[in-house]
């Protein structure tokens, strides 16, 4: 099975050749950096505590400026912990007194340590809507990906509920929750019933929606794979699951990411693999052009696959 990225292309030009291209920045990502509390064994990123990798004064001033000019439907903000950045409650506070949507993406221990003290209570304020990391619902299977610390993650997740999170029409919170052992054929919303049921019926835990993400064969969790002998075959699983139907909705079509060193991807998984835009297309953000990469060539490559296959990819 021909699993290259050429192939791809041919794939979903056959479907639609403008999916090819952007089509507008309704979404700005903005990635803090690699430090992480944790190293996650799926981390796309490959984050972990000795991460150094941080997004300077400056350039969080260029993000901030380009949000208010582009005023996309949603701020997305991620790393990393974006929680350990110092510069957080600032950008945070910044971008909503500019009336803009925001978002901070949380491994919710992170939440746990003393360089986040307040955050909670900075976001609550601000009103910022959080997108959970939870990859799992019994100790031993969260173990296995993220060490010994799903109590804590419940923990934290009945703070933000009394905060006022997904018990506040202002303040969402959704789950981000990896499909890795829940099995290909497995549907979306089976996986949120039994989050449903465990957190919420059963632990009085409250959520609004649950994003199911693939997970992508980049960054830590490749290196497991190829250590395993089961790279090839892990891609050419995505690739026999390829739906037309994820075409026109790939997220890339309608977002730009900044990284913490100012340079330009189509996402944060392009990001993880080390590509940037594509030749010839912006590539810093001292180069932000809205018209030009509302309309760019998308870079793809052997990792996209996940986001075609199946239901595809949050």
């Amino acid at each position: 099975m021909d699993t290259s990225s050429a192939t791809l292309e041919r794939s979903i030009a056959a479907v639609r050749p403008e999916a090819l291209y952007a089509e507008r920045i309704d979404l700005l990502q903005v990635n803090l950096g690699r430090r992480c509390n944790s190293s996650c064994t799926h981390c796309h990123q490959s984050c972990s505590p000795s991460c150094t990798e941080a997004m300077d004064e400056p350039t969080l001033d260029a993000v901030s400026r380009i949000a208010r000019e582009v005023r996309p439907a949603l701020v997305d903000i991620t790393g990393g912990s974006p929680e350990l950045h110092p510069g957080l409650p600032t950008l945070v506070s910044r971008l909503r007194s500019a009336g803009l949507r925001t978002q901070v993406r949380t491994n919710l221990t992170a939440l746990l340590e003393p360089d986040a003290e307040g955050v909670i209570d900075h976001l609550a304020v601000a009103g910022v809507q959080l997108l959970a990391s939870v990859p799992a619902l019994t100790a031993e299977r969260y173990a296995s990906q993220r060490g010994d610390h799903l109590q804590a993650a419940l923990t934290v997740l009945r703070r933000l509920n009394d905060a006022g999170w997904a018990r506040s029409g202002d303040l969402l919170l959704d789950l981000a929750v990896d499909s890795s052992g829940y099995g290909e054929q497995c549907p979306a919303r089976e996986i949120a019933a039994r989050y449903r049921t465990v957190l919420t019926d059963k632990l009085g835990i409250d959520f609004n929606q649950m994003v199911l993400m693939t997970t992508m064969p980049i960054g830590r969790f490749r290196t497991a794979l190829e250590r395993r002998g089961e790279y090839e075959s892990y891609v050419a699983g995505l690739v026999g699951r390829f739906n037309p139907g994820t075409v026109m909705n790939l997220a890339c079509r309608t977002a730009i990411e900044i990284a913490w060193d100012g340079t330009l991807s189509d996402c944060d998984f392009n990001l993880a693999a080390g590509l940037r835009t594509a030749e010839g297309e912006p590539a810093h953000i001292s180069e932000f052009d809205p018209q030009r990469l509302a309309r760019r060539r998308i870079r793809f490559a052997q990792h996209c696959w996940a986001c075609t296959a199946g239901e595809g990819s949050g």
